[in-house]
């Protein structure tokens, strides 16, 4: 008898101690994303690590946009972790790169790395045009008529993508953009 009983003990003890060590591993995980990240200049390159550690369970890298006008951007996955940056631009597109539970490791436009929570982020898409000026055409068409110009720093609504080709709308305009004369897209990225 005190053998079985000290046996349902053992098995009992077991749970704890498995749940602490998964804990400490997903501690591990996120000190390394941390020290790779956060080792240099805080920029992402395209040898960062893409880590899932109990996410969301959509693909890692895809683009999200801010949900709000403010929201701050994390050095790490948690709200112990000091603020790194705060954003004031609703709508702006960003790279997940790495989940971690609730939150996200993000990049921006300027290459700058850091964590969300999922709270601050939408699925809506956006293009954050970064060429000095971007021509917008009427189709995808050769020799498509010009109907109009977006500047540096202009968000538009990103509506799907045709071969080298976006559609993208304002208020005040819509019409066709290269993919390479925004943010907001991955490189094979379709968008139906």
């Amino acid at each position: 008898m005190i053998l079985k009983s000290t046996y349902q003990f053992a098995l009992f003890a077991r749970k704890p101690v498995i749940k602490r060590v998964s804990e400490l591993l997903c501690l591990m995980i996120i000190s390394v994303i941390l020290a790779v990240g956060w080792a240099g200049s805080h920029n992402a390159n395209a040898q960062d690590i893409r880590v899932v550690v109990r996410g969301s369970g959509y693909e890692v890298p895809r683009f999200l946009s801010l949900k709000s006008d403010t929201a701050n951007m994390r050095v790490g996955p948690g709200n112990e972790y000091p603020i790194a940056w705060v954003y004031k631009r609703k709508g702006l597109p960003l790279k997940v790169i790495a989940e971690y539970e609730v939150w996200r490791k993000v990049i921006d436009h300027d290459g700058t790395t850091g964590w969300m929570h999922t709270k601050l982020l939408t699925g809506r898409r956006t293009a954050l045009i970064t060429d000095r000026v971007a021509k917008l055409y009427k189709s995808v068409e050769d020799n498509s008529k010009i109907v109009g110009y977006a500047e540096r720093n202009v968000l538009m609504e990103l509506q799907y993508c045709k071969s080298q080709f976006c559609r993208v709308a304002h208020p005040k305009l819509k019409g066709w953009v290269r993919r390479d004369e925004f943010w907001g897209l991955l490189e094979d990225e379709t968008l139906n």
